[in-house]
């Protein structure tokens, strides 16, 4: 083998088997002529070799990224027009994928990363569209540079790390709905962040606006649950109020999120919209009035505010549309709302179902780290509320399942986070698990989900106190969660930590009001009546903890317990059986 540095152009027939299902010899023969009559002339012109034309496409090698990109503009725009009398939807179009790097020559054949991710980029390509990685827009100079939209990081599959793509305009004049993201056309939703508008007549304080909304994309980037348009191709909205149709239809995007700034000398006051492309419907909408004397602290407050509060609109959004959706029309992602809709639930029917969609989810796309994570939880959720038949069977598929998660996505915060918190729970290895939760953390500072994740482990240590600021930080992260009774939990079983029984028992009922049939929030509220003597007062968490897990037993709570502190678990333990839960 022989390594070089290339330019390699990866094609393919877009619906290739519909059209040859349509009309197989038409189709074959227009095929042919457009390979013949316009691809491997240009190919050759252009300085190029094709190297492989297995099935409906070709994959080509240029030793210049500007013949490369010249050559897959060239070949666009003449079958464009070679296929324009064709009727509508049986034209032939291609997909298009470029990338620049090292790749493996061996004889005829290339190999390597910088192909398989062309092959990637050519997946995402619109009909008759290019999609060009990072390497190739840095690597044409000015004057070769074609119109592109940034479409900022994508997740591609087998590939781990997220890439930067370009979409190349291959005809400017046509119509924005050709630059569409085909992860839309998939059933993908995508967001794109506005500039905020400063409504303050000093046009230099814009600073902050654009600060904030760059927090913003890099935040929402890091949940990883929808792409996010990069900032590059919003700042054309800046000078003006746009309809959120038109930015659907210019950058393939689902929801808009916009807002205004205005500052005073005492007060600073944020207004946020977040917006349905489709119609133009205000999915939610928020203002945030605060004192400014600490200018980045509430920079970075207000950040994180407008992400915890958005994504649950956005995921409740999605969870309506995969619903209305028949299910031989859900893709991996949609299976994935579905599941995470019917989980947390907490009732065995909705339990049942959520377990069938995040298996769909997963055979559907054997590289979706979001659909392992759920799985996991919904193992580890078994076990936990004493519904599991085997319980050793369930935690060990929860650590695989989540192991996967973190293999095909290091960066994926909440898989880390779940990871961490089973590598203490489960195999009682807290110095992994604060390394994974530490890693989460700097994954995703303002990921609510993370920080309620990171508690617990704490209190495993005894340390009650970095518990409950880590489950607050969770509660101010997402003031408005409907999960927001796993934070409490932490904060009730941090308090039973410290001693502090009677706090203990109030914020385990805050945390059951939120869920009644969380088996965890009613475990430490029981250990707490029985640590203040009140066995009479504890009836109620008893018979309602009993409902959900017939089968718990003292003994067998206290031999999973992860207290590394033997005495706190002989204490657990006498508190439990003082409440009056069955030995």
């Amino acid at each position: 083998m022989e390594r070089k540095v290339a330019a390699i152009l990866m094609a393919d027939v877009a619906e290739y088997s519909r059209l040859m299902e349509a009309d197989e010899t038409a189709t074959h023969m227009r095929h042919m002529a457009l390979r013949s009559g316009i691809i491997d002339s240009a190919v050759a012109a252009y300085r190029g070799r094709i190297v492989d034309t297995a099935g409906d496409g070709f994959v080509a090698a240029f030793c210049s990224v500007a013949d490369a990109a010249g050559c897959a503009i060239h070949v666009q725009r003449a079958v464009r027009m070679a296929e324009s009398s064709q009727p509508v939807g049986r034209g032939i179009a291609y997909r298009m994928g470029l990338n620049h790097g090292d790749i493996l020559v061996e004889g005829a054949d290339v190999f390597g990363t910088t192909v398989n991710l062309a092959a990637r980029l050519q997946e995402l390509s619109a009909p008759g569209g290019l999609l060009v990685s990072a390497s190739v827009y840095d690597n044409l100079a000015s004057d070769e540079m074609p119109p592109t939209v940034d479409l900022g990081f994508l997740l591609l599959k087998n590939i781990k790390q997220p890439v930067h793509a370009y979409r190349v305009l291959v005809d400017p004049g046509r119509h924005p709905a050709d630059i569409v993201p085909s992860y839309l056309s998939k059933g993908r939703a995508a967001i794109a962040v506005l500039p905020f508008h400063t409504l303050d007549a000093d046009l230099s304080q814009t600073y902050f606006g654009d600060g904030i909304v760059d927090d913003i994309i890099t935040s929402l980037s890091a949940l990883r649950e929808l792409p996010v348009i990069a900032r590059g191709s919003t700042l054309a909205y800046r000078s003006e109020a746009v309809d959120p149709r038109r930015v659907g239809r210019d950058l393939g995007v689902r929801y808009v999120l916009s807002g205004t700034v205005r500052r005073d000398p005492r007060r600073l006051r944020i207004t946020t919209e977040l917006a349905d492309t489709q119609d133009s419907s205000v999915l939610w909408s928020h203002r945030y009035d605060v004192l400014n004397d600490a200018l980045f602290e509430v920079q970075d407050r207000i950040t994180a505010e407008i992400v915890n509060t958005t994504m649950p609109h956005l995921r409740a959004a999605e969870v309506s549309r995969a619903r209305l959706k028949r299910p031989d029309n859900l893709d991996a992602y949609e299976y994935y709302l579905q599941g995470l809709d019917l989980l947390y639930r907490l009732d065995l029917d909705s339990f049942a179902q959520a377990s069938a969609h995040l298996l769909r989810a997963i055979a559907l796309d054997a590289n979706y780290a979001n659909g392992y994570a759920l799985a996991a939880d919904w193992h580890a959720i078994r076990v936990a509320q004493g519904w599991s038949p085997d319980p050793a069977a369930d935690w060990a598929e929860a650590i695989r399942l989540a192991e996967a998660a973190v293999a095909r996505d290091g960066m994926n915060a909440r898989a880390l986070a779940l990871l961490g918190h089973y590598r203490s729970f489960l195999t009682r290895d807290y110095d992994a698990a604060l390394e994974l939760l530490g890693r989460a953390q700097a994954a995703n500072p303002v990921d609510a989900r993370v920080w309620g994740l990171s508690a617990p482990t704490h209190n495993y240590l005894g340390d009650g106190r970095t518990a409950i600021e880590f489950a607050e930080r969770a509660i101010r992260l997402s003031p408005q969660d409907p999960w927001a009774f796993w934070a409490h939990t932490s904060i009730a079983i941090a308090h039973y930590t410290l001693g502090a029984y009677e706090e203990a028992v109030h914020w385990g009922q805050i945390a059951t009001r939120g869920s009644p049939n969380y088996l965890a929030s009613l475990l430490p509220t029981a250990a707490a009546w029985g640590a203040l003597g009140r066995a009479a007062d504890a009836q109620v968490t008893v018979q309602n903890l009993l409902r959900i897990a017939p089968r718990f037993s003292v003994a067998t709570h206290i031999e999973r317990h992860p207290y590394r502190d033997l005495a706190r678990r002989t204490a657990l333990q006498g508190h439990l059986l003082a409440a009056g839960l069955p030995p």
